[in-house]
């Protein structure tokens, strides 16, 4: 059994500007009289793949603060290989509609009256770490880039002579890719091109006291809000991205033992799995 020789649909009638291979649905159809098993292939499911997250324009608010590096390198490692769930991205669109009577017998004919695709909104989700460094660093973020609350300036405007000479928006928003990848992790199936991302908050911030109950562990969520472009041109610029990500031998199986030997402490331990097959072998009576 082969699969139909056409059965993929690409750069071809309403496939134009797809970035990724499809089926073509003029076969692969199992719901008219009866199945049809020779075109079974094409009856593939689409399977939603995780969001690949890329930082690609930081604030440029961090070049003004000490150690600038270690703020890029942080926002980074938090958008990238911290966060535990993006959600809001969407490319939906909403035909809206007037109606007007056919005849009297309460029929309707709808005509279309506009189009517009939903507002993404960016949420991310992320479990707080020991000592608490996310919401510090979101805390710190926005005091410093966006506003103190209790003298409602930037702390940016106390740095004297290091501060910025404006205060527009890119000196406190970044900007990110979000790719959902093939199954090949090859080809952009679609992205999201987002600017003017910024913490709509620090996460929650709060002290409890309760001796009879356990401790609790605690997750961050921040709305980053977001403008977004979303298109053929999009997923352009996102392919050049995802093709410069090498995975080539990138199979976690054959990632090297993290660790390389026995502890020395434990090596002059006198008891052991090793210590004892030895005695034995020492102590052993030969024939």
């Amino acid at each position: 059994m082969s699969r139909l020789k056409d059965a993929i649909m690409q750069n071809r009638a309403w496939s134009r500007g797809a970035n990724a291979p499809m089926v073509d649905l003029k076969y692969g159809g199992q719901m008219g009289y009866a199945p049809n098993y020779a075109e079974w292939v094409s009856n593939a499911a689409y399977v939603q793949k995780n969001l690949i997250p890329l930082l690609v324009e930081y604030p440029r608010g961090f070049d003004y603060l000490p150690e600038p590096q270690e703020w890029i390198n942080t926002l980074r490692a938090l958008v990238e290989l911290h966060v535990m769930s993006i959600e809001g991205l969407t490319a939906t669109l909403d035909v809206e509609t007037a109606e007007n009577p056919a005849g009297g017998g309460g029929q309707m004919q709808e005509d279309f009256t506009n189009v517009t695709m939903a507002r993404t909104q960016v949420q991310m989700r992320w479990n707080e770490k020991y000592g608490s460094p996310i919401s510090q660093f979101y805390s710190q973020y926005i005091r410093m880039l966006m506003m103190d609350p209790d003298t409602k300036v930037a702390g940016l405007s106390t740095l004297g002579s290091n501060r910025p000479g404006d205060m527009l928006p890119d000196m406190y928003t970044f900007t990110m890719a979000f790719i959902e990848p093939d199954p090949h992790h090859n080809r952009v199936l679609r992205s999201w091109l987002v600017t003017n991302l910024f913490p709509h908050g620090s996460g929650e911030i709060t002290g409890r006291r309760d001796i009879t109950a356990p401790g609790e562990t605690r997750s961050i969520d921040i709305n980053m809000g977001g403008l977004a472009q979303y298109g053929f041109g999009v997923d352009v610029f996102c392919q050049e991205l995802l093709s410069g990500i090498d995975i080539t031998n990138a199979n976690p199986l054959y990632r090297p033992s993290f660790v390389s030997q026995i502890d020395a402490s434990i090596l002059k331990s006198p008891r052991g799995y090793e210590a004892g097959a030895e005695q034995l072998g020492r102590e052993a009576v030969t024939p």
